[in-house]
């Protein structure tokens, strides 16, 4: 795999699925980061906001879709928008504000004006110096191709060929709902941003579901006394060895792993897990959810959701040796304010700029991006095998196809076959007619 590496060569040469190898050069070469940013974050459906941050007409959110700045808002008609957030006229962003609530947007460079709809309401000097020669209609800003949200998640496109956000998300939309249908969640007013240096593959192939690292990587944390994101956290297990839990793959990329708990070494009597003594809850999710202690998640590409500490955490690439994260907790809208701060705390306590885990996580990546970097290193492919061709997807009734196997690579070396078929793919068209399909062995 490693002898034919020059020009002209396809993405999928990077990964070798037979033998479950990933080349390093895909997480340090700017050629191919660039590309990624037209194949992939050009075309995916990708996380904006929750629909609890714009609740009324005229508030936005500004947030990125990979490098782009966008501005999503709620319209006076209360439908979502999205427009980029630069002026037609010379490109300055026209909203400066990371949130609010606005009727224009208003360029500070000539003042050009756009309302709730991203079309132009003003242009000074119209008459006078354009002498009424601009077509005022023709500039508004530029919109996101297509805006939808499922259960609150608000997902975009910059791409109008891109299928359905329901077709993009098939059966990930079962593992989402691991969160999603513990209550009527909303999210904490303000996005918690801090960056990192190291490639945004890492991290997204770490939380769809690499449950090998965790009893190594995060040791200090649980000696240090830390039990998880929701005080949950029913005792140590080792990652040489399974566990009770299962790892979901599906189309586009997207996966999950799910541990399950023992109820007999859990505190029931903590208020973070009043949810699961709900019935209405327990048979929404079901006999295979009810028994899940934590999910992690990747909805491809990098949107991170961990179910447990009710997380939503986005790695924005900013190039192919950094990303910035932005990261939303969601809160039950009908918990009292003390167990909606409890669970602020747990989760910012797991995960975030000061989180015990994230510290940990962040140190590994940035060194696997360093050891990305060398000529001679890039000579070596990197071992994406563990439990290859020993795994077969499997129905339980109640569930997607889905593998009955914890600790293994199988998410994470699909993730990267799904990459290169985005890398590879002219069009959405020709990637529905030839990406690849999870089902039987693996």
């Amino acid at each position: 795999m490693n002898e034919m590496r020059q020009g002209g060569q396809r993405y999928s040469d990077y990964v070798d699925i037979t033998c479950g190898l990933v080349n390093r050069k895909i997480f340090a070469d700017e050629e191919i980061y660039q590309t990624e940013l037209r194949q992939i974050f050009g075309r995916c459906w990708l996380y904006l906001v929750h629909e609890s941050e714009i609740p009324e007409p005229g508030d936005y959110v500004n947030v990125m879709m990979g490098t782009e700045s966008v501005i999503v808002c709620r319209g006076l008609d209360r439908k979502i928008n999205a427009f980029l957030n630069s002026c037609r006229h010379r490109g300055n962003r026209v909203c400066r504000a990371d949130r609010g609530n606005a009727n224009t947007f208003v360029c500070s460079y000539h003042g050009w004006a756009y309302n709730l709809e991203g079309k132009n309401v003003g242009i000074p000097g119209k008459k006078g110096l354009y002498f009424d020669a601009i077509r005022q209609e023709d500039w508004g800003l530029i919109n996101v191709s297509q805006v939808d949200s499922y259960k609150g998640m608000v997902f975009a496109t910059f791409d109008p060929e891109a299928p359905s956000l329901d077709t993009y998300l098939g059966d990930m939309r079962w593992a989402l709902d691991m969160m999603l249908d513990q209550g009527d969640l909303v999210a904490v007013p303000g996005i918690t941003r801090w960056s990192m240096e190291c490639n945004w593959k890492f991290a997204a192939d770490n939380a769809i579901g690499d449950m090998y690292h965790a009893s190594w990587t995060h040791l200090s944390a649980k000696l240090a006394g830390h039990r998880g994101g929701n005080g949950f956290y029913n005792g140590d297990r080792p990652s040489t060895r399974q566990s009770p839990g299962f790892t979901l793959i599906t189309e586009y990329g997207h996966g999950c792993t799910a541990d399950f708990f023992d109820p007999d070494k859990v505190d029931w009597s903590s208020p973070l897990a009043d949810w699961r003594k709900d019935p209405v809850v327990q048979q929404r999710l079901g006999p295979t959810r009810n028994k899940v202690q934590r999910s992690n998640m990747n909805v491809f590409p990098n949107l991170f959701v961990n179910s447990g500490s009710r997380e939503i955490m986005l790695r924005n690439p900013t190039g192919p040796g950094s990303m910035e994260i932005w990261k939303t907790v969601l809160v039950d809208r009908n918990a009292s304010p003390e167990v909606q701060k409890m669970q602020v705390r747990l989760s910012n306590r797991h995960f975030g700029p000061a989180g015990m885990f994230e510290q940990d996580d962040g140190e590994n990546w940035a060194q696997s991006t360093l050891g990305a970097l060398g000529k001679v290193s890039q000579q070596y492919d990197l071992h994406y095998a563990m439990g290859l061709g020993r795994g077969e997807l499997v129905e339980e009734g109640d569930t997607p196809p889905l593998l009955k196997s914890l600790v293994n690579e199988y998410a994470q070396l699909w993730m990267y076959r799904c990459w290169a078929e985005f890398m590879d793919a002219p069009s959405w068209n020709e990637l529905q007619s030839n990406h690849s399909i999870p089902h039987g062995k693996v």
